[in-house]
């Protein structure tokens, strides 16, 4: 199992309002703010990023170890892990809590406002003797790519050093840890890293807490900063490369899409893709995602992947 993958393990409340959040705020009122949505619809779903990952990952033909610590409420979401063939060996189950739980709501517009209950995810995964057993015995195994996305503060850490040490190439997606994540855990973690990847709003944060212009962090090996419906921007030492996105049939949820479309950048550097190959994987990947309601409700054959790739891209992809 050449892939590894830590962050959250979680339960996504989704809910939907119907109207767009900026008609129902003042903006003279925003320092004591009370207010209330009347929602559509709500869902529980399977979610949190290094789960995300792993599912499209799998989807894809490479199924990944999971690293994070869940919580008491985890036998369905185990049995769903078993399913898709993602291995529990690095999962740490702590007992007198619930697992990480997000509460997501978006409006009509695609705006979000969320809510995370760490749950069992605040204890620290790698410092578990036998997760930390079953993750370096990965890292033994040739070929191996890791992906550091956003979890346990101490594990995203942690996992940097274990990949520098064994010389492991890894992505490294700090997510909504961005704004806690210290300067020096940033540098800790980016310092070997292959693959920043962050959004366009991350990307400000990620400068004005590193202190660096965006010129400084595009001389990064790679850095990917995606873009929604515009795209991706990937600077290869420097240089920009702007990739596509896969027009998807419908828009139904953006949830989960950013993390579908890290699977195809994992898969690429787990397989020496040329980058435009990574990118396409990624963002046909993420439009599959956003076609459903939920971060691991989309589903497709290797076939009907590659089907679709060839018409959307008019290439041809052997995966």
């Amino acid at each position: 199992m050449p892939v590894l993958v830590s962050g959250s393990v979680a339960y996504d409340r989704i809910m939907d309002f119907p109207g767009k959040f900026s008609d129902n705020i003042l903006p003279g009122k925003v320092h004591n703010i009370s207010i209330s949505f009347a929602l559509d619809t709500l869902a529980i779903k399977f979610g949190g990023t290094a789960a995300n990952v792993a599912y499209s990952l799998a989807l894809l033909g490479e199924p990944a170890m999971v690293v994070a610590s869940v919580g008491k409420d985890f036998a369905d979401y185990a049995a769903w892990f078993k399913r898709h063939r993602l291995s529990l060996n690095g999962l740490h189950t702590v007992s007198n809590d619930l697992c990480a739980t997000a509460h997501i709501i978006t409006d009509k517009g695609d705006s979000q406002i969320a809510g995370f209950y760490f749950g069992g995810m605040r204890v620290p995964a790698l410092k578990q003797a036998k997760v930390k057993q079953a993750f370096t015995a990965a890292l033994k195994k040739t070929n191996t790519v890791g992906l550091i996305a956003a979890g346990n503060l101490d594990d995203m850490v942690l996992a940097a050093q274990y990949y520098r040490k064994a010389k492991v190439p890894f992505v490294f997606d700090p997510g909504q840890q961005t704004p806690w994540l210290s300067a020096e855990q940033f540098k800790s973690i980016l310092n070997g890293a292959h693959t920043l990847i962050v959004n366009d709003y991350e990307l400000a944060l990620v400068q004005k807490k590193l202190k660096k212009d965006a010129k400084a962090l595009r001389q990064l090996k790679q850095l990917i900063v995606t873009r929604g419906e515009k795209g991706a921007d990937w600077y290869v030492s420097g240089k920009k490369h702007t990739m596509p996105v896969a027009k998807p049939k419908k828009v139904v949820d953006p949830t989960g899409a950013g993390d579908a479309y890290r699977s195809g950048v994992v898969l690429g550097l787990l397989r020496n893709w040329p980058i435009e190959q990574s990118g396409r994987v990624g963002a046909l990947a993420a439009t599959y995602a956003i076609e459903q309601y939920g971060t691991q409700q989309h589903s497709f054959s290797q076939a009907q992947f590659k089907k679709r790739y060839q018409q959307i891209f008019k290439h041809t992809l052997s995966i």
